[in-house]
C-alpha cells in the first residue's frame, strides 16, 4: 500500500528514537552448531519466501528495525547427542524459509519427505527450561529397528502463527514436547517430531526471522462511490536469505498477500481492489526505489479507475517504512507484461484530525482552547448549561473530518444511567438521547470520519449514524475479552472509521484491545478483538497517535503502542515512553503532535511529544482533540 511521502520523510512528524532489534542469546548448541549471524539490512537486503504471503499479525513501531538472521548451521554427525540433534534441529528451523534442507538433515530420510510445515502453522515456544532423555519403547513396532530414544523438551508454549494470518497468542504453563530419535548411520536422527506438520520456533528465533510490516486494503465506501481510504493490516513477513538486494522475494510475498485478501481481525471489513483470480505473473523486481510488479489473471479486464486503486494498494504496501525500512518508493505496474501508464495516488491513509482542544471546566461547560494549548490561553466558551442542562457532563467529543461541519457531543449523568446530547444538522437546539438508565454514566464518546458517533456505558455500545438516534452495537465477539461482567472503559475510532481500539477493564485487570467494526443495513457489531500492549502497566486512556500507533496513559507515563504487539506477548517493538504524566493524570488526547492529559486534581495540562514538558493550560477535566 501506498506510502504516504510525507511520511517517508520521518521528519515531517515528531519519532521516538530509531531502535535497532537486539541480536538474540543463542541456545546452548555445540560449537560445531554455532549459527554465523549476518546483519540484514531490510531496505538492502532481506527477502521472504515466495511460497505463500507473510503471515498476519495484530497488531512494531515506527522505530524501524534491522534484523539479525541465521545462517543454517551444519548437520549432525556420530559424536553429537540427542539433545544436541533437537537443538540443532530447532535452530535450522528458523532458517527453513530459504533453506529447507537445514533442519530436514536432522529427520531421518522418510520424514522428510513428510513434513511440510510450509503448508501449517508456526508454533512460537519459549527458550527450553529442561531436557530429558530416555529410552523410547514404541507400542507397536515402527519400520525402524535401530536404537531409539525420547527427548523431552520443556518450554512456555506462548502463541501460534495460524496459516489464515492471526498471531494467537496464548501463553500457558510449561509444555512437554516429544521428539523420538533413531540411529541411522551411526547418526541421531529425529523420527518423530511432536508436531508433524508445524514449524516450532523460539520466540527470540521467531522475532529474528519474521518482520512487521503492512498489507493496506480499503474501508468501505459509502454506496455508489469508490474507495479512497486505506487501512493498515499488521502482518508478519518472514524474512528469507540475505543475498537479495533487490529484495524480491520479500516483495513478491507481500504483493501475493494483497492478492490473497485480509485475514485475521479485519477479515470482512475491509475491501480489495483485486479482482478475484487475480494473479502475480512473475516475483517482483525493485531496481533502485522502483519495483516493478506485473500482474495477470482476472486484472486484464480491469477498468482504469480499478487498476489505478490497485496501483494505490500496491505502492502503499512495498513504500510502507513504518515498522520496517521501505522496499520502493516508486511503482512501474505491468498487467499481462503491458506498462500501465498510471499514477497511483498517495495520501490515503487518513491522519488523525488537528483541531481546538475540548475540555469540561470547573463551571460544568464545555470549553475550548487552540490546538496547541499553553499557560495563559484564555478557553472559549462553546456550551453552556443554558444548552446542556444542569445534568454533569461525563464526557465530551467533536468530530474530525474537516469536509464537514465539526458538531459536538457531550455525554451526561441521569440518575445512574446517561444521556447523550448532540445536535442534529437539521435542527439548531441540542437533543438529549436516553442510553441506559442503569449502566453508569457514560464514560467514552468518539467520532469517526464517515459522521458517527460512538458512545460506551458499562460494557455496551451505541453508534449514533448522522441525524439518526442510538442504535445498540453488537458486541458479542468480545464476551471472552470480559469475563465476569467486564466494562469498556473507553472505545476509540482509528482515522479509517474501520478499526476501534478499546481499554477494557475485567478481574484480571484493564488491557487494550483492537476490533473492526462492520456496518450491515442499520446494523452494526465490534468484530474478533485483539490483544495489544503488552508491557503496560494498568492502562488508563488511549488516544489515536496516528493510523500505525495508540498513545497510552499508563503506569509510569505516556507511551507509544505499536499495533505489531509488544515485548513478552507478540513480536514487534515494545511501548515506547513518550514522557512521564503530569502528578493524578487520568485521561489522555493527542493530534499526533500533542498531547493533553486531564488529572484527578480538576486541572489541563499540555506538552508536546518532540518536546518533552508539561504546560498547566486550565482547570477542567476531560481535555480531548477531535475524534
Amino acid at each position: 500500500m501506498a506510502r504516504l511521502a510525507e511520511r517517508l520523510d520521518p521528519a515531517t512528524r515528531p519519532r521516538p528514537l530509531t531502535r535497532l532489534v537486539r541480536q538474540r542469546a543463542q541456545l546452548p548448541v555445540p560449537l560445531a552448531l554455532a549459527a554465523v549471524a549476518i546483519t540484514v539490512a531490510v531496505a538492502g537486503c532481506a527477502t521472504a519466501p515466495s511460497g505463500g504471503p507473510p503471515r498476519s499479525a495484530p497488531g512494531g513501531s515506527n522505530q524501524v528495525q534491522a534484523y539479525v538472521q541465521q545462517l543454517p548451521a551444519p548437520g549432525p554427525t556420530s559424536t553429537w547427542l540427542p539433545t544436541e540433534v533437537v537443538l540443532g534441529f530447532l535452530h535450522a528451523s528458523a532458517s527453513y524459509a530459504f533453506d529447507p534442507a537445514a533442519a530436514e538433515q536432522y529427520l531421518v530420510p522418510a520424514l522428510r519427505k513428510q513434513w511440510h510445515p510450509g503448508r501449517g502453522p508456526v508454533a512460537v515456544v519459549g527458550a527450553p527450561t529442561g531436557f530429558t532423555t530416555l529410552p523410547y519403547h514404541p507400542q507397536i513396532l515402527g519400520v525402524t529397528q535401530s536404537a531409539q530414544v525420547k527427548v523431552q523438551f520443556t518450554g512456555q508454549h506462548l502463541a501460534t502463527l495460524s496459516q489464515t494470518g492471526q498471531y494467537q497468542y496464548a501463553p500457558g504453563q510449561n509444555v512437554q514436547y516429544d521428539f523420538v530419535l533413531a540411529k541411522t548411520n551411526d547418526v541421531w536422527l529425529i523420527e518423530v517430531l511432536p508436531t508433524q506438520q508445524a514449524l516450532m520456533l523460539t520466540e527470540s528465533d521467531f522475532e529474528d526471522v519474521y518482520q512487521p510490516r503492512n498489507l493496506f486494503f480499503y474501508a468501505p465506501p459509502p454506496a455508489g462511490q469508490a474507495p479512497t481510504v486505506l487501512v493498515p493490516d499488521p502482518v508478519y513477513a518472514p524474512l528469507q536469505s540475505a543475498n537479495s538486494a533487490l529484495n524480491t522475494d520479500l516483495a513478491t510475498g507481500l504483493v501475493n498477500g494483497l492478492l490473497k485478501g485480509q485475514g485475521g481481525w479485519l477479515s470482512g471489513a475491509t475491501v480489495s481492489a483485486f479482482p478475484r483470480g487475480t494473479r502475480l505473473l512473475k516475483k517482483v523486481v525493485i531496481t533502485g526505489k522502483t519495483a516493478d510488479v506485473d500482474l495477470g489473471g482476472s486484472a486484464v479486464h480491469a477498468q482504469l479507475v480499478t487498476v489505478l486503486q490497485m496501483a494505490a494498494q500496491l505502492l502503499a504496501t512495498l513504500s510502507d517504512g513504518e515498522y520496517s525500512l521501505p522496499l520502493a518508493t516508486r511503482l512501474d505496474l505491468s498487467i499481462g507484461n503491458r506498462l500501465q501508464d498510471v499514477l497511483p495516488q498517495t495520501g490515503l491513509v487518513t491522519p488523525v484530525a488537528t483541531g481546538p482542544v475540548l475540555f469540561v471546566s470547573d463551571a460544568g461547560s464545555v470549553d475550548q482552547l487552540p490546538p496547541a494549548p499553553r499557560s495563559g490561553v484564555k478557553p472559549l466558551a462553546r456550551l453552556g448549561p443554558d444548552q446542556l442542562g444542569p445534568a454533569a457532563v461525563t464526557a465530551v467529543a467533536a468530530s474530525p473530518n474537516p469536509d464537514r461541519p465539526q458538531q459536538l457531543a457531550v455525554a451526561v449523568a441521569t440518575g445512574n444511567g446517561c444521556a447523550v446530547e448532540l445536535k442534529p444538522a437539521s435542527q439548531s437546539a441540542y437533543q438529549s438521547y436516553p442510553l441506559s438508565q442503569t449502566s453508569g454514566p457514560c464514560t467514552s464518546l468518539s467520532w469517526d470520519n464517515d459522521g458517527n458517533l460512538w458512545a460506551v456505558a458499562g460494557s455496551s455500545v451505541w453508534l449514533f449514524r448522522p441525524n439518526q438516534g442510538p442504535v445498540a452495537v453488537n458486541i458479542s465477539a468480545l464476551s471472552a475479552a470480559l469475563p465476569g461482567g467486564g466494562s469498556i472503559l473507553a472505545l476509540r475510532m482509528a482515522p479509517d472509521a474501520v478499526r476501534a481500539a478499546l481499554l477494557v477493564k475485567t478481574t484480571a485487570g484493564t488491557k487494550l484491545l483492537l476490533a473492526a467494526v462492520r456496518l450491515r443495513a442499520g446494523a452494526a457489531s465490534l468484530g474478533q478483538p485483539v490483544t495489544i500492549g503488552a508491557g503496560l502497566t494498568d492502562p488508563q486512556a488511549i488516544s489515536w497517535y496516528d493510523a500505525y500507533h495508540l498513545a497510552v496513559l499508563a503506569t509510569g507515563g505516556i507511551y507509544d503502542v505499536p499495533l505489531t504487539g509488544g515485548a513478552g506477548q507478540q513480536p514487534g517493538a515494545a511501548p515506547y515512553l513518550f514522557t512521564t504524566a503530569p502528578p493524578g493524570a487520568e485521561t489522555l488526547s493527542t493530534d499526533g503532535a500533542e498531547l493533553v492529559v486531564g488529572t484527578s486534581q480538576g486541572q489541563v495540562y499540555a506538552g508536546s511529544v518532540s518536546a518533552p514538558g508539561w504546560s498547566l493550560v486550565a482547570n477542567g477535566t476531560d481535555p480531548i482533540y477531535p475524534g
